[in-house]
């Protein structure tokens, strides 16, 4: 399975501000390029916090791609996926309502029994279960979007390809906000190239070690 990370941040590192509103760092170029990157996919991972509070749809909203998904023999969406410790998720998130592509939810713990009818529902007890269920469906082709709990469980298990970060010319400088550390970020391992892209640059790592 080729499992690729991407996140867009602050320069000093923060995925977001401490407000109960979604901060969007990405600019318009490094948009097209993660709707590219959603595309290419078989499926979409988020962290259980990115669907309470970004409320993404992960849908694909540009023809150009669904016709090029048709070609490629997949479904005009991808599956979307995330895992949650708490199972507290709204079932009127779009996660659940947006698309006609599968759901799949993953926990650890517990799970609100609501939802049982809007996704798959499967307990695992950790991310190499997970993958390992992932690839038993067939997918084959991963894009994980953080969340920085779920960017720091691939980086400890190393299960991963690439890892593209763009990082916006901002800074947020509160401890409040979730960040990715720098020990965090040493774990994401080497840096291969970086690249202008508008007005932020984007950095592609690769694991040190590949598990």
């Amino acid at each position: 399975m080729k499992i690729v990370l991407s996140a867009a941040m602050s320069q000093d590192g923060y995925l977001d501000d401490a407000s109960s509103q979604r901060r969007i760092f990405s600019c318009p170029q490094d948009l097209k390029e993660v709707e590219k990157m959603r595309a290419a996919c078989d499926a979409i991972l988020v962290g259980a916090q990115t669907v309470r509070k970004d409320n993404p749809s992960l849908i694909t909203k540009d023809d150009k791609f669904i016709n090029q998904r048709k070609k490629n023999g997949q479904p005009p969406d991808p599956v979307k996926v995330t895992i949650t410790k708490s199972g507290a998720l709204d079932p009127a998130a779009k996660f659940f309502c947006d698309g006609v592509g599968e759901k799949i939810v993953y926990y650890t713990d517990k799970i609100d029994q609501k939802l049982s009818g809007l996704a798959t529902i499967v307990p695992v007890d950790g991310v190499p279960a997970m993958l390992a269920d992932l690839k038993a469906r067939g997918i084959g082709h991963l894009l994980v979007e953080g969340g920085a709990k779920i960017l720091e469980q691939f980086f400890d298990a190393g299960t991963y390809d690439e890892f593209r970060l763009a990082i916006a010319p901002v800074r947020i400088g509160d401890a409040s906000a979730p960040c990715l550390c720098r020990g965090s970020l040493c774990k994401a391992g080497r840096a291969i190239r970086k690249e202008p892209c508008g007005e932020m640059e984007v950095i592609h790592f690769v694991p040190t070690i590949r598990m």
